[in-house]
């Protein structure tokens, strides 16, 4: 679980841009930044996962993810997703110092035919990248968020994924420290020590904010770096799998399979293709 810092695009406040993802099979590993998203899928499907609960994004919906959330996101099938992700600061600018304050946004927005409208909108708009285009599309952001204040806060003290901001400095230190030593054998009470928990406790601690526990984060950490080696690299697979950490080819084996369903050499031949 990564801080991402956002750059704003440029010419623009805020960041707006569209990914196209043809891996279904890669997952980006939970992260959180201050900013506000918005993701509206153009086509295919887009996976978010929360801590406690999964959505499911398909074309034409629009989902938000406040504030300091942990999230990760996957694309199921090949997906093309238009995202604006909004400075904190921009956003307490338009709500008056309301926004993580007291209030937060509802996250599905499908249902918002104006809001779902209005990013269609906003995306032709910004397409035609002129100056005049770009001064209209930061008008409709401001349309879009009096739709927002208008009909879709949230009290904060209803938002349940709220519980982990306060934990993201104290997490983001644990998840550092986990990815600065995931190459070696690495234990959960070694994590707990170094940060003065108890083993039991650190291990409850950890799979109630992080919404996974210390040793499936711990996997992820090794087979996102393995993902990357496999396709980036002529490395063997018995150095891939020293190299992040497993304990032997066997368990490497095992666990890349059962995250991607395919062998770490079906990975590679398919990549290759």
């Amino acid at each position: 679980m990564k801080h991402e810092k956002i750059i704003p695009s440029k010419k623009y406040p805020f960041k707006i841009f569209e990914f196209h993802s043809t891996d279904t099979e890669k997952l980006i590993l939970p992260h959180w930044h201050s900013s506000l998203e918005l993701l509206f899928c153009l086509d295919g499907l887009l996976e978010i996962r929360y801590p406690q609960s999964t959505y499911q994004v398909r074309k034409n919906e629009l989902f938000l993810i406040n504030s300091n959330i942990i999230h990760s996101t996957k694309t199921p099938e090949p997906s093309q997703v238009f995202v604006i992700q909004l400075p904190l600061s921009f956003i307490k600018k338009i709500t008056e110092d309301t926004y993580a304050q007291s209030i937060y946004f509802e996250k599905n927005l499908s249902e918002s035919l104006g809001s779902t409208k209005l990013i269609k909108e906003i995306r032709r708009i910004y397409l035609q990248d002129t100056i005049a285009s770009r001064a209209l599309v930061i008008s409709k952001i401001y349309t879009l968020f009096s739709i927002l204040l208008d009909s879709f806060t949230v009290p904060t003290v209803e938002v349940k994924e709220i519980r982990s901001v306060k934990n993201l400095d104290l997490l983001g230190q644990i998840n550092q420290f986990i990815e600065e030593n995931h190459t070696r054998n690495l234990t959960l009470e070694e994590v707990a020590t170094t940060f003065n928990y108890n083993t039991s406790y650190f291990s409850r601690y950890y799979k109630q904010f992080m919404g996974i526990t210390f040793i499936e984060y711990l996997k992820s950490v090794r087979l996102d770096k393995a993902y990357s080696l496999l396709r980036d690299t002529d490395l063997t697979i018995l150095s891939i799998s020293n190299e992040c950490g497993f304990g032997n080819v066997k368990s490497f084996y095992l666990a890349f399979k059962e995250e991607y369903q395919l062998s770490p050499k079906q990975y590679r031949q398919k990549h290759l293709k």
